[in-house]
């Protein structure tokens, strides 16, 4: 069976609103600090012009950490763009192929370790390695299928991901398995399991509900973190619950926020099944059929380190990007709200700063911002 693999990274608690009366949904969705407004201070990005400031598909974006540079990972072009600080072009790196040092369209995310540059690349299953110039280094094809995903080096040796399974188990049934554990460099398998879980689906199951598989595999996990600490947290509807680890895998602390699940808009469903069935269409993916979205929005979208060195969790509720802010003890002490709506923004939070672009635009291209 031919499976696809997107880019586009706990325990389930459930978060109650305390109390034996249920609050309204705004009431108990309520904001605990004043608001600060995120600024766009530039952009990289336009519909028409040459293939220095074009993207075919941008799959990820970083500050590089030795140079301070951004790095623009181009799944459409299979390369890397490189840009000041400022947003100026620099270079391309890579290209489109299948040769030593070469990306290709299933280029989805990259990280950054002991000063190289690791780009998941699914068709050489694995990492392609770039050192901190940004030259070809070497090439980690380690899984023959699903190798690891949403990479966060906790060291410059160890890195945690997030590692999807799908296995068949016979008799027509196959397992579906999601952990997040501890990787050494180069090594096949992992050193510590931190967190995982499993389902039992049939072919039956698959055929008539595609979406599972895509929701709860490739969609329903968001990892982040640094060397300081690693975050954790499943993309639930009913459930707003980071866990934190320390580096070496012990347990640091666990976030949770009781809020009301909120229900996407029917224009918010329309727009989310015709982006992944058109992506499902650019991939490829046979079989996958009718994507079905979930009815409510993830409390959790994503977490990481801002460039104020506090843990930033994107908050899925609200109609802009919204992130709570806590100190690295997990204790909530404010929100941030970035000043543009839409559901397909995506954020790539680092020591140099912030960057953000949408994966589904509604000018019709894509546009990376850098955010103060």
């Amino acid at each position: 069976m031919k499976l696809i693999v997107f880019a586009v990274s706990a325990l389930l608690l459930f978060a109650s609103c305390g109390g034996e009366e249920e609050l309204p949904v705004e009431e108990a969705n309520a904001l605990s600090f004043p608001v600060d407004t995120l600024e766009i201070t530039g952009y990289i990005g336009e519909e028409l012009g040459d293939s220095t400031n074009t993207f075919g598909i941008l799959a990820d974006a970083e500050y590089h950490l030795g140079t301070g540079n951004i790095l623009i990972l181009d799944n459409g072009a299979a390369c890397f763009k490189e840009y000041s600080p400022s947003g100026e072009y620099i270079r391309q790196i890579s290209r489109n192929g299948s040769g030593p040092g070469e990306l290709s369209f299933v280029t989805l995310e990259f990280f950054q370790m002991d000063g190289n540059v690791l780009a998941l690349n699914m068709m050489k299953q694995g990492f392609v390695v770039f050192d901190d110039s940004l030259n070809y280094l070497e090439e980690i094809s380690l899984w023959t299928q699903n190798p690891p995903m949403q990479s966060v080096a906790v060291s410059d040796s160890i890195f945690v991901s997030y590692k999807p399974g799908f296995e068949e188990a016979g008799e027509g049934s196959f397992v579906m398995s999601r952990r997040i554990a501890l990787f050494s460099y180069a090594e096949e398998e992992h050193d510590l399991v931190l967190w995982k879980d499993s389902t039992e689906l049939t072919i039956s199951d698959l055929i008539s509900n595609s979406s599972t598989l895509v929701n709860d595999l490739f969609l329903g996990v968001t990892l982040g973190g640094n060397s300081d600490i690693i975050l954790f947290s499943l993309k639930e509807s009913d459930n707003y619950t980071v866990h934190a680890w320390y580096p070496d895998g012990t347990d640091a602390f666990t976030i949770s926020i009781p809020l009301e699940p909120v229900a996407k808009t029917p224009e918010e469903i329309a727009e989310e099944k015709a982006y992944m069935e058109g992506l499902f269409n650019r991939m490829d993916a046979q079989g996958m059929g009718e994507f079905v979205p979930e009815p409510n929005r993830d409390m959790v979208i994503s977490a990481g380190i801002g460039p104020d060195g506090n843990i930033w969790v994107q908050r899925g509720t609200m109609e802009q990007p919204f992130f709570d802010i806590f100190d690295m003890e997990g204790t909530l002490i404010g929100h941030k709200v970035f000043p543009e709506a839409g559901w397909t923004w995506r954020f790539s939070l680092g020591p140099n700063g912030i960057l953000a672009w949408e994966d589904d635009p509604e000018l019709g291209y894509q546009q990376l911002f850098m955010v103060q």
